[in-house]
């Protein structure tokens, strides 16, 4: 029996996101410039064929990236979004455009988002989402928002069950799920304090509270909706996978504690902070938690469909840069778990993957010559 020698590579490249996820080269598994095997090498050279080393029997493996992940921006444009913000000049519902503006620019051609502003009227209404879940759709979702004017009270329950219904119903079935929802208060619009479940009421008189009598409570907006809408927010993450995101705006503080249990319910809670939700209360904040919270839906988990005959020859480059392995789970890569076929980048190679941009990720596995 001939003696088996091990050699490198067998090349996997896996390419830039974009509308159709991560892409292979040319086919023949030697796209992209990996910046040279371990021994200064350069994929291709000594007795190489144009389909790998001569005798290796390599295969081309296409990498998947699950697919852009996708995201419904749920608005809160109640009345009190007309209030004035912390820019000078500026209201809360123009802050939070500029900044919705500004992430999408960033990060719309690798997330598919979508929008659903509520209300749509001057009361309690809510419709389906204005812009449905895509690549590319800065231009639809500002469009649609420079064009509202803030009104009405605050039906965040409703809002989210149609935001989840679209999800459902046009949504990729691989893709992540998830909502961001961005408002200035408590969720109201339940007029019954007799409805079930049962609303809160926030008037010191409780016959001025969540009706029309006598015609000084204006479309339930002293009706605190709190439990109809945690119960949403979880049946959402747990029956449908659908995690939610929650920022409050300017004037939110009051609600602190039920916004935290909204996104703890959410299954996406802010990490690292005093708060589960993202409190922002300027256009720089609201900003900074879009930016957070459109990173880190893009998945570093990459999958290589099966496992290499020899996982420690496997190297890893990022855009020609090569990634460490870390057993450590800090800063480089390592599989996710004993069966090999799945590895995670940590740290800054994960931060820079998760910035909005196009990428280049390639990896060489060791191959056989017998």
């Amino acid at each position: 029996m001939g003696r088996a020698t091990l050699c490198l590579p067998c090349m996997l490249v896996l390419l830039g996101c974009g509308s159709d996820g991560w892409n292979t080269s040319d086919g023949r598994g030697n796209g992209g410039d990996a910046g040279g095997l371990a021994d200064g090498s350069a994929p291709g050279d000594g007795g190489v064929s144009g389909d790998g080393i001569k005798g290796c029997d390599p295969q081309t493996f296409t990498l998947a990236q699950p697919p852009p992940a996708e995201v419904y921006l749920v608005l809160d444009r109640s009345g009190s979004m007309a209030e004035a913000g912390a820019s000078a000049g500026a209201t809360k519902w123009q802050e939070l455009e500029e900044a919705v503006d500004f992430v999408l620019q960033q990060f719309q051609s690798t997330i598919r988002f979508g929008l659903l502003s509520y209300p749509v009227d001057s009361l309690c209404a809510v419709s389906g989402p204005q812009v449905r879940v895509g690549l590319e759709s800065r231009q639809e979702v500002m469009t649609r928002l420079k064009a509202e004017t803030p009104a009405g009270g605050t039906p965040t329950a409703a809002a989210l069950n149609n935001a989840a219904q679209s999800l459902g119903d046009i949504g990729e079935a691989a893709s992540a799920k998830y909502i961001v929802l961005a408002t200035d208060g408590g969720p109201n619009c339940n007029f019954l304090l007799s409805a079930s479940p049962a609303c809160s009421c926030t008037h010191a008189a409780a016959n001025y509270c969540c009706t029309s009598y006598p015609q000084t409570c204006y479309g339930g907006q002293t009706c605190l909706d709190e439990t109809r809408t945690l119960q949403v927010i979880k049946d959402l993450h747990d029956k449908l996978a659908i995690s939610t995101f929650v920022v409050g705006l300017a004037g939110s503080a009051e609600y602190t504690g039920l916004l935290d249990a909204m996104a703890q319910a959410g299954g996406a809670p802010k990490q690292g902070g005093a708060t589960a939700y993202y409190p922002a209360g300027s256009k720089t904040e609201i900003q900074a938690a879009l930016q957070a919270i459109a990173g880190s839906v893009i998945s570093c988990v990459i999958d290589l469909q099966q496992a290499p005959d020899y996982p420690d020859k496997v190297l890893v480059y990022l855009d020609g840069t090569q990634v460490p392995r870390d057993a450590g789970k800090k800063n480089g890569w390592s599989y996710t778990d004993s069966t090999l076929t799945k590895i995670e980048l940590y740290g800054p190679a994960c931060t820079e993957l998760q910035d909005g941009k196009k990428h280049t990720l390639t990896a060489t596995f060791a191959c056989v010559v017998n």
